[in-house]
């Protein structure tokens, strides 16, 4: 059993108290939105906000497949903000983006590959690493 301080607020404990599998979907779950919103708001692709509910479960199924195993990987020894977890994501959104979407013809494929992982890597550090570090 893990000990807590009794000077977290309530918002904080909650979220240690999560078990690693919902801190998960958590991270899952508000990277999508914000690589959607993004999808949506970025000039040169400029979708059309409705499509925002059809960006959400496709980058949701993209980062369980792709990001995740890293996720777990590095939390072998979690280290939050730690610059190589995110040069390793950069390099998978650069192979997703090669092999499975569309190659990296088009103009906006390198903002993207940018914004995907850079997304990932500060909510995989806000809510998973810096919380899986202070209860491992």
């Amino acid at each position: 059993m893990i000990k807590y301080s009794k000077f977290y607020k309530k918002g904080v404990y909650i979220l240690h108290s999560l078990p690693p599998f919902y801190k998960i979907l958590i991270t899952l779950f508000i990277s999508s939105t914000l690589l959607g919103l993004f999808v949506c708001l970025f000039p040169p692709i400029q979708a059309e906000p409705a499509f925002l509910i059809f960006y959400i479960p496709i980058f949701f199924v993209y980062y369980f497949v792709f990001a995740v195993p890293l996720q777990l990987l590095f939390s072998l020894q979690p280290k939050a903000f730690h610059p190589l977890y995110l040069a390793a994501y950069l390099l998978i959104a650069l192979v997703v983006m090669l092999f499975f979407v569309d190659g990296i013809g088009s103009p906006a494929s390198l903002p993207i590959i940018i914004m995907s992982s850079l997304i990932y890597w500060i909510c995989d550090s806000l809510f998973y690493q810096m919380m899986h570090e202070k209860t491992t």
